[in-house]
């Protein structure tokens, strides 16, 4: 792959803790389109996932989770460490196949244990409390800049973990230059900001259906829902992992009535803001 294609990897850590299963993940059904691991400590967690036999997990084990969907049930005394993080390519593309629960010894894989640890660590310091949910939390740009400097030896690590399971990545070669620099820049866009297609236009030196037609027939989007995806997948997270009210995360996400978001969130998803959070 060109270096560019690697540059267009798009990685974002979502929390990292070492401690108790948390209460109120200990039994229930998730869904996520993130990339969880989890090495167990102490204890066992059982994990369902539709159309596969239940896999348990035993303390020196590592399990890298399905997704999107999943049962588990964590037994009262587990310990784990759980990394949860976004690594995918331009078009929310997943990187490595995650349809199994996968698990593995932690002695056969040390290295993403050795990577691991110094991003808990740094957490901990920088965000006191254990699972953290980090997009939603205030930082400097010196902590985000220092969270991040720790992630590439972190995805290497996984990485070479999975090439250790047959569960190789799926390369995203031969895709336009444009598409890759116009999927860059729409992810620079602040979030709770609207998209000038024209900018975008004049940037690359092309017309509104020529940059619509690359992205359609290389990403199966077109820039503009590129953008909405990227406004849903933080709008799900942010009614999945933290407490925050509908209104607030409206007024984050750009929209200036809770009403809107709402409308907005329903069309896409099928269901209000509330009943997505009830799950």
């Amino acid at each position: 792959m060109r270096f560019i294609e690697w540059a267009s990897l798009q990685y974002h850590l979502l929390w990292a803790y070492d401690g108790p299963a948390p209460e109120v993940a200990r039994v229930g059904t998730y869904t996520s389109e993130d990339t969880s691991c989890w090495l167990l400590r102490k204890g066992a967690v059982v994990l369902r996932t539709t159309g596969q036999a239940a896999v348990t997990v035993h303390p020196g084990q590592w399990v890298f989770v399905a997704s999107p969907g999943r049962h588990q049930r964590f037994s009262p005394d587990a310990e784990l460490l759980s990394l949860h993080f976004q690594l995918t390519w331009p078009g929310r593309v997943t990187v490595v196949n995650r349809e199994r629960n996968l698990v593995i010894s932690a002695d056969k894989i040390p290295q993403l244990e050795r990577a691991a640890r110094p991003v808990v660590r740094l957490l901990a310091r920088t965000f006191p409390g254990a699972g953290a949910f980090l997009p939603g939390m205030r930082c400097t740009r010196e902590a985000y800049l220092r969270v991040q400097s720790l992630l590439p030896p972190l995805l290497n690590a996984y990485l070479d973990a999975q090439d250790t399971l047959g569960n190789l990545p799926a390369m995203q070669s031969g895709i336009d230059e444009r598409v890759l620099r116009a999927s860059a820049e729409i992810d620079r866009m602040p979030i709770d900001q609207t998209m000038s297609e024209a900018r975008l236009d004049r940037q690359l030196g092309l017309s509104r259906s020529h940059l619509d037609a690359l992205f359609v027939a290389q990403l199966e989007t077109t820039p503009r829902r590129y953008l909405e995806g990227r406004r849903l997948t933080v709008a799900e997270r942010l009614l999945k992992q933290t407490q925050r009210s509908v209104k607030e995360i409206a007024i984050e996400l750009g929209f200036r009535h809770s009403s809107h978001f709402c409308m907005w969130f329903k069309r896409l998803r099928g269901r209000s803001p509330t009943e997505f959070r009830k799950g």
